[in-house]
């Protein structure tokens, strides 16, 4: 197998092409199921510490993208975006999935925007009007039972 090195040129078109941009909410879950592939099944295991993202923390990011968006022209006619959202589980973060959808759809740019997300689907019935006003496309973990879940 031969290893082939990336341009600079590559990389940054690659950026101005995106087409999903996923974020990981936070690490906490509601379940911390242990077969879980944060769960401590696996070798690599790293230790959760609840940590939320906030807008503040990815606005740096976005002021990037858009930056570039603005200034170089993308492969497609009307660039499309999903923007992703898991974690852990993602809706113990509804503050940061609000800011950023109603970041995002704000957005002057040349780029259309959808909106996806992984749940265990335990929290949908508290922010299910928002996720459908949204049209946030779900994912959703068929978990365990009490039993299968350690």
């Amino acid at each position: 197998m031969s290893l082939r090195l990336l341009s600079g040129k590559t990389i940054l078109h690659n950026i101005i092409n995106l087409r999903q941009l996923v974020f990981e909410v936070t690490d906490d879950c509601n379940l911390r199921c242990y077969y879980c592939g944060f769960g401590d099944l696996y070798c690599d295991y790293v230790t959760r510490e609840s940590r939320y993202l906030t807008l503040k923390d990815v606005l740096p990011l976005f002021d990037y993208l858009v930056n570039l968006w603005a200034n170089n022209y993308s492969e497609a006619a009307c660039p499309q975006v999903t923007i992703g959202f898991y974690g852990g589980e993602p809706l113990l973060n509804m503050p940061f999935i609000r800011d950023t959808v109603d970041y995002v759809k704000r957005l002057n740019i040349n780029r259309s925007f959808s909106f996806s997300l992984t749940t265990n689907a335990v929290l949908l019935d508290k922010h299910m009007q928002f996720l459908v006003d949204n049209d946030v496309k779900l994912l959703i973990s068929i978990d365990g039972d009490k039993n299968s879940n350690g």
